[in-house]
C-alpha cells in the first residue's frame, strides 16, 4: 500500500508540473503572437521599384513611425518585360487602409550600417477596400552618392589648379599683387573717407554731425501731414474731389459728354471732309475750287462795272446820267407824261374826234 500511495503522489507532480509547463508554453505564445501581432488581421500589399536597395525578407514595415507589418517577399514583378521589383508586404487591416497613391514608399536604414526597413507616409484619406499595388519612391544609393561627390571634389581640385596658376578672378586675386596693393590703397581711401565723415566734413559730414538736415526733413514733413490734414477736413476744390461722391459723379458725366463731342466733331468732319457733300468738295475737288473761284472773280468783275455805272450817273454823265441829275430834263419829261397822259384820257372820252371811220 505504501508503494501505491508513492507512485500517485509522483504521478500528481509530474501532471502538476507538465500543467504548469503547459501554461508556461500558451503564455509565451500569447506573448510571442502580440508582440508578432499574429493574432491581428493583415492584409496584403504590393510595393512596385526599381531597385530595393538591399532589403531582405522579413524586415519591418513603417507607418508614420508604427511598426505595422513584415515583408514577406522580394521578386522582379516581370522578368520578361522589365526590371521591376515586386515587394510583397504583410500589414494589418486597420493600417492598411491608410497606404494610399499619395503616400511615399521608400527604403530606409536603422542607422548608418543598420538593417534595411520599408517606410510609409500615410494617406491624406481612408481607402476602402484597401489598395493592393502601389509604386514605390526610388532610394539614392551610396554608389551613386560617391560618384557625384567624386565628381564635385574633380570640378573642385580643377578650380584650385586654375586658381594656382593664377587663372579667372580667384587666381589673380592669390597671384597678382596689383590687385593686392589696389585694395590696400581702397582701404586707406575708405578709412581717410570715413575720418573726413566722422569729423564732420563734406556733405556727408554735416548730414551725420548736423541735426540741421534732420530738422528740415522733419518740418517738410509736418508740413506735407498739415496739407493733407487741410485737404482732408477743409471744405475746398481738393476735399471735395476727395470726399464728394456727386462732384465725381458730375465729373463722369462731363467726362462721357466731351467723348461724345469729340465723336461729334469726328462725325463733323468726316462729313465735311466727304466728298458727297459741296463743302467736302469745295475743300478736295480741285475744279469745283476753280469754278468758284471764276465766278467770284466775274461777280467782282460784275461789281467793279456797277460802281463804274454809279459813279457816271452820280456826274451826270450819259442819258441816265442827266436824267438822274438834270432838274430841268425832269421837269420836261414830267411835263410829257402829263400831256400823254391827258391826251389818253381825252381818247377814251371822246375818241370820234380822233378816229373816224367810213365803208365808203
Amino acid at each position: 500500500m505504501k508503494r501505491s500511495d508513492n507512485i500517485g503522489w509522483a504521478q500528481v507532480k509530474a501532471g502538476v508540473l507538465i500543467v504548469f509547463a503547459l501554461l508556461l508554453f500558451a503564455g509565451g505564445v500569447v506573448m510571442m503572437g502580440d508582440k508578432t501581432k499574429f493574432f491581428v488581421p493583415k492584409g496584403a500589399l504590393s510595393v512596385i521599384m526599381t531597385d530595393v536597395a538591399g532589403l531582405k525578407v522579413g524586415a519591418p514595415v513603417w507607418l508614420a513611425g508604427l511598426d505595422v507589418g513584415v515583408v514577406k517577399d522580394i521578386r522582379f514583378s516581370k522578368p520578361n518585360q522589365s526590371n521591376e521589383v515586386e515587394i510583397l508586404l504583410e500589414i494589418e487591416h486597420q493600417s492598411l487602409r491608410k497606404v494610399g497613391q499619395d503616400s511615399m514608399i521608400t527604403i530606409k536604414t536603422r542607422g548608418l550600417m543598420g538593417e534595411k526597413y520599408v517606410d510609409i507616409t500615410p494617406s491624406k484619406t481612408v481607402n476602402e477596400p484597401p489598395l493592393t499595388v502601389v509604386f514605390g519612391t526610388s532610394v539614392t544609393r551610396l554608389d551613386d552618392v560617391m560618384a557625384k561627390a567624386g565628381a564635385a571634389f574633380d570640378k573642385l581640385n580643377g578650380l584650385m589648379g586654375r586658381v594656382d596658376k593664377g587663372e579667372g578672378s580667384l587666381g589673380r586675386f592669390a597671384k597678382d599683387p596689383k590687385l593686392y596693393d589696389h585694395l590696400v590703397n581702397l582701404t586707406a581711401e575708405l578709412k581717410l573717407f570715413a575720418h573726413s565723415v566722422n569729423s564732420g566734413q563734406g556733405t556727408l559730414g554735416k548730414l551725420s554731425k548736423s541735426s540741421e538736415p534732420y530738422d528740415r526733413l522733419i518740418a517738410i514733413l509736418e508740413r506735407a501731414d498739415d496739407t493733407l490734414e487741410d485737404i482732408q477736413s477743409a471744405d475746398g476744390t481738393l476735399g471735395r474731389l476727395v470726399r464728394d461722391r456727386q462732384l465725381y459723379d458730375k465729373l463722369v458725366v462731363l467726362a462721357d459728354k466731351s467723348n461724345q463731342a469729340a465723336e461729334d466733331v469726328r462725325e463733323l468732319n468726316r462729313k465735311l471732309t466727304s466728298t458727297d457733300g459741296t463743302i467736302g468738295k469745295l475743300l478736295g475737288d480741285r475744279e469745283f475750287y476753280d469754278k468758284g473761284m471764276e465766278l467770284l472773280e466775274r461777280a467782282d468783275n460784275s461789281l467793279q462795272s456797277l460802281q463804274t455805272v454809279t459813279a457816271k450817273l452820280e456826274k451826270g454823265e450819259g442819258t441816265a446820267g442827266r436824267l438822274v441829275s438834270d432838274k430841268e430834263l425832269y421837269d420836261r419829261m414830267n411835263r410829257v407824261v402829263d400831256n400823254l397822259d391827258a391826251l389818253v384820257k381825252d381818247i377814251k372820252e371822246n375818241p370820234k374826234r380822233y378816229v373816224k371811220f367810213s365803208l365808203f
